[in-house]
């Protein structure tokens, strides 16, 4: 009796734990999911430039420049895409069935939040792209003097989305080792603790599944 009350209570101990858990798996995958939806719309944004043909007598110059930064928007944006539904999917399914239990949970935490850097660098030079190859676009479609009246403003909001961008991500975004984790380090051994179920029936097993000499 008293090793199924211990049992009982390592195992809500490790459930609240996870519980904590799964508070930081759902802040993850939501930031996935906004920054994938998000890109999405610039990657249409940055296709619908591709397919739209460049005007006759173009500068060289300018017209290789425009296209680079819009396949570059494209393609930063779809690896946002990918990466994202990637990361939610499997993220998901490593810390709901993975087979070492809470060390699974801690694993499918861990990996979105290494990679979650990486994808809004992806998705920011993506919307930095669009922008710059939207002012080189008003100097291939229109005259100097209109080219220059659209470029000055938003030259000045792309200068201010780069401000800002480096304002907030200063003022929230917490150093490398200074957050908090829900893992609790003090459980860690108990987290070794492997399926019963799958121990047992596995042990059951597996003299059946060893060959006998001489059988064949």
């Amino acid at each position: 009796m008293l090793q199924l009350y211990k049992n009982e209570a390592i195992t809500s101990v490790t459930r609240e734990q996870l519980e904590i858990r799964k508070m930081e798996l759902d802040w993850y995958t939501t930031n996935y999911d906004t920054m994938a939806l998000q890109a999405a719309m610039f990657a249409g944004f940055a296709f619908e430039q591709v397919t739209e043909p460049v005007p006759e007598g173009t500068d060289t110059v300018l017209e290789v420049v425009y296209v680079i930064l819009t396949c570059t928007t494209l393609g930063f944006e779809l690896c946002v895409c990918m990466s994202c539904t990637f990361c939610c999917i499997f993220g998901k399914g490593l810390a709901l069935r993975g087979p070492h239990g809470a060390r699974s949970v801690h694993d499918a935490v861990n990996n979105l939040e290494k990679e979650q850097k990486l994808v809004f660098t992806q998705f920011l030079l993506g919307i930095l792209g669009y922008l710059i190859s939207n002012i080189m676009k008003m100097w291939i479609y229109f005259r100097p003097r209109i080219a220059l009246t659209v470029s000055l403003p938003l030259s000045v909001f792309f200068l201010a989305i780069v401000y800002y961008v480096l304002y907030i991500v200063d003022s929230l975004v917490l150093e490398e080792g200074r957050s908090l984790t829900g893992q609790i380090s003090a459980w860690a051994k108990y987290e070794k603790i492997q399926d019963l179920d799958e121990a047992l029936h596995r042990t059951e097993m597996e003299p059946l599944q060893t060959p006998r000499r001489g059988n064949y």
